[in-house]
């Protein structure tokens, strides 16, 4: 297997060859720098007028809907955004065997889609304050339909970000404006889940035709079996990643139940300013892994070396931006919450310090679990320390919500990001490959 850019040439099954594969790092990283700016900038862009012509009790509940959509994309996603890249490094130059990932990998969404779409409406028939809101709730799963089609994980493991960064951005710039026009009052929540949800339904049929145009999708072609091992090759990092929605979603699930949606919206707001510091960091993780993964699948000295050279050079630059964000955010949360979100919303300026305190050992940690733990295929060891972690964010979040309300919840999230963070480098130092891989690069 070769990192390198596949070669032009015809297969030798007639098939229309896979199109190259990936540019250089730099090039792959401005492209998702650019996604995630713009990814961010919408919601930027409509963010303090929602706020402020829902109000907070009303911008909870669009969070607390948006958070019950976040598990049906969990269960969808399943782990394929991780999986998918690595079963597309190994295929990538045989289009008869990609084109039979792409549908089973389709397939295998659909599936789980339908399941947390019956999982749904049982939670609809006892969960009383979701039933407030079922229009509301229904129209919030065209996020979960959005993510069946959408084929970011196949345009990720060919490292071909640009592409992926655009379809990205014009699914989201295209519904900008009917936030502004259809959104004016408090009562227009239901109205405002639907503009949301239209924009990654809209990104998928827009990756769908550009894997089409690329010449990569044929006739569908899969198997039941196929679509289990699918299922199979993802669930460890299906752990991982649900572990994450017990940390975000799970958190203003838990608030809205037990502290109201004021403590919602207060919550959801700094949380989702802390996202916007948070865009260079993010993007080191999703350009590094692929390539990464790929190196050390090579098992040579030379690979090796060179993985591990990736590996610190992202460590420290995550390190660097992540604590630059941090500090920025930190100093300006009094002024930044005023300003964007409203005076009514005072009580996130403590949220968002402790948010992005949260930051500084939750990125490290999860840059380690990606980059060191996967792919030396310990993801199992991953998933279970990251499932430890949200259930230690979820136990603290039960006991501090109540007297604290949304500050108790983001120290819940900065306890267990801390503690997370400890455990991978224990581990690290203590298991001689994990700690040999660093260690090379001292070795001339």
């Amino acid at each position: 297997m070769s990192t390198s850019e596949p070669t032009s040439s015809t297969a030798a099954n007639g098939q229309t060859p896979v199109s190259k594969a990936g540019s250089g790092l730099g090039r792959n990283f401005v492209a998702m720098v650019i996604w995630q700016v713009g990814n961010y900038l919408v919601p930027l862009a409509t963010f303090p007028y929602l706020t402020r012509v829902l109000g907070p009790a009303q911008f909870g509940s669009l969070a607390y809907v948006n958070a019950m959509a976040v598990y049906g994309t969990v269960l969808t996603e399943w782990g394929f955004n991780l999986s998918g890249p690595r079963a597309v490094i190994e295929c990538r130059d045989c289009p008869e065997a990609l084109n039979e990932l792409i549908w089973s990998t389709i397939s295998a969404k659909a599936c789980l889609c339908l399941l947390s779409f019956a999982v749904l409406l049982i939670v609809l028939h006892f969960d009383r304050q979701a039933a407030l809101a079922t229009h509301a709730v229904l129209l919030s799963w065209l996020v979960v339909i959005g993510n069946v089609i959408t084929l970011n994980w196949l345009l990720q493991g060919l490292e071909r970000f640009s592409l992926f960064a655009a379809i990205s951005l014009a699914g989201r710039f295209i519904t900008l404006p009917l936030v502004i026009v259809f959104v004016k009052s408090a009562d227009d929540v239901a109205v405002a889940v639907a503009i949301q949800g239209a924009a990654p339904l809209l990104t998928g049929l827009l990756s769908l035709g550009i894997v089409c145009r690329l010449g990569l999708l044929h006739r569908p072609r899969t198997s039941w079996r196929r679509i289990w091992l699918r299922i199979k090759q993802g669930a460890d990092t299906f752990v991982s990643t649900a572990s994450v929605s017990l940390f975000s979603a799970t958190n203003a699930i838990i608030l809205g139940s037990l502290s109201g949606s004021y403590q919602v919206g207060i919550y959801s707001a700094a949380d989702r300013l802390k996202t916007v510091g948070n865009m260079i960091p993010a993007q080191i993780n999703t350009v590094l892994y692929p390539r990464v993964s790929a190196l050390v699948a090579k098992c040579d000295p030379v690979s090796g070396r060179a993985a591990a050279r990736l590996t610190v050079v992202g460590a420290i630059a995550t390190i660097a931006t992540t604590g630059a964000g941090a500090a920025l955010f930190i100093g300006l949360a009094g002024s930044l919450t005023t300003i964007v979100l409203g005076g009514s919303y005072r009580g996130s300026a403590a949220v968002l310090t402790l948010l992005c305190i949260a930051t500084l050992f939750g990125n490290l940690a999860y840059f380690l679990g990606l980059q060191v733990l996967v792919p030396f295929e310990a993801g199992w060891r991953r998933s279970r320390v990251m499932l430890a972690g949200g259930v230690l964010n979820v136990a603290l979040a039960f006991a501090l919500v109540p007297t604290f309300g949304a500050e108790g919840a983001a120290s819940a999230f900065l306890i267990a990001e801390a503690a997370i963070l400890a455990v991978y480098l224990v581990v690290i130092v203590r298991t001689l490959p994990w700690r040999s891989h660093f260690t090379q690069l001292l070795n001339r």
